[in-house]
């Protein structure tokens, strides 16, 4: 793997995403989930060969990427966003395969039900594919909420924690994390490096109604030990389209792009291995 090299599109809302392995024959455009940001997928970068091309963007409201006003923040916005990405950094004469995770990957069904016809495949990693009364539960909480900030860098990165809060992350994976998750306010303290509307915007999607439409090869990568993406709405999918496969990386939490990189990016090259 080539080092991470970091750029910004020339359209609206401008976006920010890492590039590795320039050279790489197969381009892969990887989504993050909500509230990360596209450092998120370096440990996984690490383990995918120089063959493959690889694009992590900073999805709108994420990252160094342009946040929305007013406030639009549905997997359809995010799904429009990968469509510019495709046809001004990616070019048209390229057919990438798309891979999300969480809310990347609910971005990912909304974008291979509608315009999958730009991507040669998908991979969907531990996304919602059912409603969950927990998740209503902890946005309406969150948006009682005031803003946190912290009144130095150091509070900041200590404060740091994944939501949800599980599985067994190196600590050095989440201190590098942690190191590009912060930013600093107008008034001089620390925050968050997202748009906390992004969590408001409305799923906007039926995952199951979308997963029907999708007529690209789409890998479903479950992490065993998630309540995200559970089995029964998992095999559900693969009995509604055939077009769909499930992998389950065993022992991992929904954090598994940080927890087990390297099961997810031998997934993510058998699956390429195995397509047409």
């Amino acid at each position: 793997m080539t080092r991470a090299s970091s750029h910004f599109t020339d359209f609206k809302p401008r976006l920010h995403y890492l590039q590795w392995n320039p050279s790489g024959r197969t381009s892969v455009v990887l989504l993050h989930g909500n509230s990360a940001n596209a450092w998120w997928w370096e440990p996984v970068a690490r383990e995918m060969p120089r063959e493959f091309r690889l694009f992590a963007l900073d999805q709108r409201g994420h990252g160094d990427s342009e946040w929305v006003r007013p406030a639009a923040y549905a997997p359809a916005d995010y799904a429009h966003d990968l469509v510019g990405f495709l046809r001004h950094v990616i070019g048209a004469e390229d057919r990438p395969i798309v891979v999300g995770h969480s809310m990347g990957g609910l971005s990912t069904l909304a974008f291979a039900a509608h315009r999958g016809n730009l991507a040669r495949a998908a991979v969907v990693i531990d996304a919602a594919l059912s409603s969950s009364r927990r998740r209503d539960w902890f946005l309406r909480r969150l948006k009682s909420l005031p803003l946190v900030t912290y009144p130095d860098l150091d509070t900041a990165r200590a404060r740091f924690r994944l939501m949800p809060r599980e599985g067994h992350i190196p600590a050095a994976t989440l201190h590098a994390i942690a190191e590009k998750s912060v930013v600093a306010t107008d008034d001089g303290r620390w925050t968050m490096k997202f748009d906390r509307e992004s969590f408001f915007g409305g799923d906007g999607i039926n995952p199951m109604e979308a997963v029907k439409k999708i007529r690209i090869p789409t890998l479903l990568l479950r992490a065993e030990l998630s309540r995200i993406m559970t089995a029964e709405a998992a095999a559900a999918a693969c009995a509604a389209n055939p077009r769909m496969r499930l992998v389950t990386i065993p022992a991992a939490h929904h954090h598994v792009l940080l927890e087990k990189p390297a099961a997810v990016a031998k997934a993510i090259r058998e699956f390429v291995a195995s397509l047409p």
